[in-house]
């Protein structure tokens, strides 16, 4: 007698069949502490989330920055029209990170954060470049709150440093 196998949690070790929120950071991210933030302010919203990292890139290539709307001297977190810093996936940047990561998700809802720790939450359905919301690594726990209100569909909560896209 044939048995359909038995989608446990040890069939799926990963869990990328499980519904969650997909969080997708760069490799070089220096504070690990904005994650356990992320996950935290989702924990306590009961949405689960699966954390990803971008692969470095191989030794001949480098990570690009030339492309994106940010520099260092304007601050750390400002891009020129005030929201998430761009870049491309493969790159780092926080939106594109986010973008990739919700397109993952089988919730339609990813976070990306880049290596400086600058965050962004994006709907699947909305367009590449336009992100639900954006924030410092200090709203790292509101964050995480947002992404899963955003799954479960109720008002977002407010946390100064944080911005609507």
């Amino acid at each position: 007698m044939h048995h359909a196998p038995v989608n446990d949690r040890h069939s799926d070790r990963a869990g990328r069949n499980r519904p969650a929120v997909v969080l997708l950071h760069h490799p070089d991210l220096g504070n690990r502490h904005c994650l356990r933030e992320i996950t935290a302010g989702m924990e306590e919203e009961g949405v689960p989330c699966r954390i990803e990292s971008v692969p470095r890139p191989a030794e001949n290539e480098s990570y690009r920055t030339e492309d994106r709307p940010y520099r260092a001297e304007n601050g750390p977190y400002r891009a020129e029209n005030g929201s998430c810093p761009a870049g491309n996936a493969a790159d780092g940047g926080a939106r594109e990170l986010a973008f990739a990561a919700a397109q993952a998700s089988n919730l339609d809802v990813g976070i990306g954060v880049d290596a400086a720790g600058y965050i962004c939450v994006h709907h699947a359905k909305l367009p590449p470049d336009a992100p639900a919301v954006a924030g410092p690594p200090s709203s790292a726990r509101t964050m995480g709150h947002n992404a899963a209100r955003l799954v479960v569909g109720i008002p977002f909560k407010q946390q100064e440093g944080s911005s609507h896209a």
